[in-house]
């Protein structure tokens, strides 16, 4: 089911199967009402080029599969009949796919836009990332690159075109900085100091390897 809302009956474990069956059909997404529960396929997958994208504007939910396309398509259509801001919430486990879904989201809603004056707005955002994650990111036993923070990233619009974004990150795990669980590292940005210095700059900042 592509929807597992429609379903006569819903437990955890038929959750599990269902989901199940679609993954290994490739069908990463799936619809429980007006939730999306996407699953990581761990490569890359052929359902975000252009194409898709046109198939996922002004459509009902249920007339095409379900994608994360077709969350964007109904955000922005309720903001632009609403005149209300819209929300979108992404969670998940380390490594589930968060950071790729947001910029999955933000590409779409951009390409919704009636013309695009805002050219290169969607790169600016997804370029501000690897700053963030170098701060804020760390390897962990999950996830080699797992953001360490939360990010609430805000789109400006006006008359349904896109003026313009704002990233605001909160509840940073600053104990990282002085300790780590076992088979976990440090934030990303250390390492990039000490691969960045040479022998002359280490001794200079005082810094040595552990």
């Amino acid at each position: 089911a592509e929807d597992l809302a429609s379903l006569s009956r819903l437990d955890e474990g038929i959750m599990l199967r269902q989901l199940k069956a679609r993954y290994s059909q490739d069908n990463i997404y799936t619809y429980v009402g007006d939730i999306l529960v996407a699953i990581n396929p761990f490569k890359q997958l052929t359902i975000y080029d252009k194409q898709y994208s046109l198939k996922y504007r002004k459509v009902k939910k249920s007339q095409m599969p379900p994608h994360i396309f077709a969350m964007a398509d109904a955000a922005y259509t309720a903001m632009i009949d609403s005149t209300k801001s819209q929300c979108c919430v992404i969670s998940g486990e380390s490594g589930a796919g968060k950071t790729e879904s947001t910029k999955l989201i933000i590409s779409q809603l951009i390409e919704l836009c009636p013309t695009r004056t805002t050219i290169g707005l969607e790169q600016k955002i997804i370029q501000v990332n690897p700053l963030l994650e170098a701060f804020g990111n760390a390897q962990t036993v999950m996830n080699d690159n797992s953001s360490r923070f939360g990010k609430y990233i805000q789109l400006k619009f006006k008359g349904g075109q896109v003026l313009g974004a704002k990233i605001s990150e909160y509840l940073l795990e600053k104990s990282r900085v002085v300790q780590q669980s076992p088979g976990e590292e440090n934030f990303h940005v250390f390492y990039y100091v000490f691969a960045g210095l040479s022998a002359e700059g280490l001794k200079r900042y005082k810094l040595t390897t552990a």
